[in-house]
């Protein structure tokens, strides 16, 4: 029966704003002209704040990064992997194995 409440005061509510809209459409827009450039203007001036720390801080952890890159590792010598030592063992065994089977 609650449910009931609920959506009859939401059609009730619809209706009544409809027809206050249609009355009072004047003071709407009125209202609407004072509040959007307020709107516009702080959520400006807050994206401009977030912009400017945002390039802040990059500058900083670049500054911060640079202080660090002035150590440089020497280039690393690859050597040969297990599996190259490995399969070169295997040849050696080979032949090996095909000498001894030929004497």
């Amino acid at each position: 029966m609650g449910m009931v409440f609920v959506v009859l005061g939401g059609f009730l509510a619809v209706i009544l704003g409809i027809l206050l809209l249609i009355f009072w459409f004047g003071p709407f827009i009125a209202i609407l002209q004072g509040t959007v450039p307020l709107i516009l203007l702080l959520g400006g001036g807050i994206a401009l704040f977030i912009g400017i720390t945002e390039i802040k801080d990059t500058l900083k952890s670049k500054e911060e990064e640079s202080k660090f890159d002035t150590f440089q590792e020497e280039p690393k010598v690859c050597e040969t992997s297990e599996v190259e030592k490995n399969t070169e063992k295997d040849k050696e065994e080979e032949k090996t194995k095909t000498k001894k089977e030929n004497d």
